[in-house]
């Protein structure tokens, strides 16, 4: 047994799952190894940024790390992309980076060399490097204690190729244990006085309750004290967007992406109740206003009262908090006041009609170039919302796609948002589709994301790793308006496009890569092209849906006149 043996053997112990990477010279002993994992998924994918955003992907289904390898030196600095959006949104990802030589010393005179703990210490949870065997076990503990942390994120471990080969010895490691923490009994019960004392409390979720799997405890909290409950991006579907006191995505207090329902409510709330938020600097277009209380819950104690001033701060577990919340409301409060409230579901109701209303026109557009709302409606109608899990990508993309689209599982719906790389959908896609192979993966993407990662295509075709790719492609409507920046000198017409008859096809690319393609101009052919689509990846084939879109911009704030409703 050698060394890379050794961690393999630990990484099945742990119940990794997946591996994906670009092979290279210097990772063949890691990745021969890993490869003998008994009941792995293999990505062998064209990019290493790519590789980092499977194993981002099948995270966020599974809570468990994939493994990503690279070759040694610009191999490793290829996944900066991924690993960094995995930083971002605290997802855990195990990056074995290949050093050259254990003892070798950083230096522009070495070839194929990279200071990996200089480079990827600041956007991990976790950045070692391996230089004798005696360290491999407790390393790989240290490891899986951050990637099972509470609040967890990318580990990068510089394996030099030389230690690889070393005789390595049969492990000892038991499995790394997840902990919950409860919250203080006094927070718990200031929380739960401010809320009963309410007039119009209001829930806003995070991913944060994801991660600790709060649904149950959400849904049985919502309905004890009557609570309406948003979420954000990353945590749309932690609570069943079709449940009568759901709002949708959105809302504290003004957020980019947003339901009307959402900010109304986050508007007009007395209390509200966060958990497990980050509060990204740019998510919200408005702070919330002055007298609403703030209950503030979250595992990390540096998140708590670190942008909005809180008047509780709940320390603990999501999950477990909201359990000792519900025991403690059931025991302290009166009956009147866990009695169902049917006003707050009916005001939930009626405006979420008013959006839906509101918003109808541009779902059920014939217009061209095609309304992207309507692509999103349209697929809606087609499949089990229970058996689909949709993924968005950066810009305007995303907000076509998470407004309508209703989620009704914690992970029906994977969103991402701090830094945003564009591309990450495809990988994270084929991520998804190893954790759930027996579910529909869809995943939309706009033009210049897909020129970024199109050549991953053939991946997922030669890994039988079949998800639909609905590339919403509104270069053309998109080139009429840059023409007018820049003082009238306009952008390069050719910019992220193939051109045939003065017009982008990337569709054909996705054919030449494997991929079953249709490109669809008339909204008429939406549904049709679909459900081709569909029975295509049911059968075993990834397919991509091509099409031509206008660029519209954000929904909620242009719908309502709003200045902050630029497009992305």
């Amino acid at each position: 047994m050698n060394v890379a043996q050794q961690i393999a053997d630990i990484c099945h112990i742990e119940g990794v799952r997946l591996i994906a990477g670009v092979m290279g010279g210097s990772a063949t002993h890691i990745v021969r190894a890993l490869d003998g994992i008994p009941g792995r998924a293999a990505l062998y994918c064209r990019q290493e940024r790519v590789a980092a955003d499977a194993c981002d992907g099948y995270a966020r289904v599974t809570g468990d790390p994939g493994v990503v390898f690279t070759d040694a030196g610009p191999g490793a600095a290829n996944a900066m992309a991924g690993i960094l959006n995995s930083w971002g949104d605290s997802v855990p990802v195990l990056f074995f980076a290949p050093i050259q030589d254990r003892f070798e010393i950083f230096s522009q005179r070495f070839t194929k060399e990279l200071p990996v703990v200089d480079v990827y210490g600041p956007v991990s949870k976790w950045t070692t490097k391996l230089v004798d065997p005696s360290q491999v076990d407790m390393v790989m503990r240290n490891a899986f204690v951050h990637l099972r942390a509470a609040r967890s994120g990318p580990v990068v471990i510089g394996l030099p190729r030389d230690l690889a080969k070393l005789e390595g010895r049969r492990t000892d490691h038991v499995p790394v244990t997840r902990h919950r923490t409860a919250a203080d009994a006094a927070d718990i019960e200031r929380a739960v006085r401010l809320l009963a004392e309410a007039e119009r409390p209001y829930l806003y979720v995070g991913a944060g309750a994801r991660t600790s799997g709060a649904t149950p405890e959400l849904i049985e909290l919502a309905e004890l004290l009557s609570l309406p409950v948003a979420t954000t991006l990353n945590a749309k579907g932690v609570f069943p967007e079709t449940h009568p006191l759901a709002l949708g995505i959105g809302g504290f207090a003004r957020a980019t992406y947003s339901t009307l329902q959402a900010e109304r409510f986050a508007e007009e709330a007395d209390v509200a109740v966060t958990v497990g938020c980050g509060f990204k600097r740019d998510a919200t277009k408005a702070a919330m206003p002055a007298d609403t209380k703030i209950v503030q819950i979250d595992v990390d104690p540096g998140a708590l009262d670190h942008k909005y001033r809180v008047d509780v701060g709940v320390l603990g577990d999501a999950k477990t908090v909201l359990r000792q919340m519900i025991e403690c409301a059931r025991g302290a409060l009166p009956a009147s006041r866990l009695a169902p409230r049917p006003a707050v579901a009916e005001r939930v109701r009626a405006l979420k009609k008013e959006w839906w209303d509101l918003t109808r026109p541009l779902l059920v557009s014939d217009s061209r170039p095609i309304e992207p709302f309507r692509v999103t409606w349209e697929l809606a109608q087609l499949v089990d919302h229970d058996r689909t899990i949709v993924l968005h990508d950066a810009g305007g993309t995303r907000g076509y796609v998470c407004q309508h689209w209703e989620t009704t599982t914690p992970t029906g719906f994977i969103g991402y948002g701090v830094q945003s790389a564009m591309g990450w959908s495809l990988g994270a896609a084929m991520g998804a589709k190893a954790a759930a192979p027996d579910k529909l993966v869809v995943a939309f993407i706009g033009d210049e994301a897909f020129c970024e990662v199109a050549m991953d295509i053939e991946t997922s075709v030669v890994s039988k790793a079949p998800v639909l790719v609905v590339l919403l492609n509104n270069r053309e409507d998109s080139l009429a308006q840059l023409a007018h920046m820049s003082g009238g000198r306009g952008f390069n017409p050719t910019l992220g496009a193939i051109r045939w008859g003065g017009r982008g096809n990337l569709s054909d690319v996705a054919r030449a890569l494997g991929a079953d393609t249709q490109r669809v101009e008339d909204p008429q052919r939406i549904k049709p092209a679909l459900e081709h689509a569909i029975r295509a990846v049911g059968e075993g084939t990834t397919a991509v849906v091509e099409v031509i879109t206008a660029r519209t911009p954000h929904m909620l704030g242009h719908l309502l006149g709003r200045k902050d409703s630029g497009g992305e």
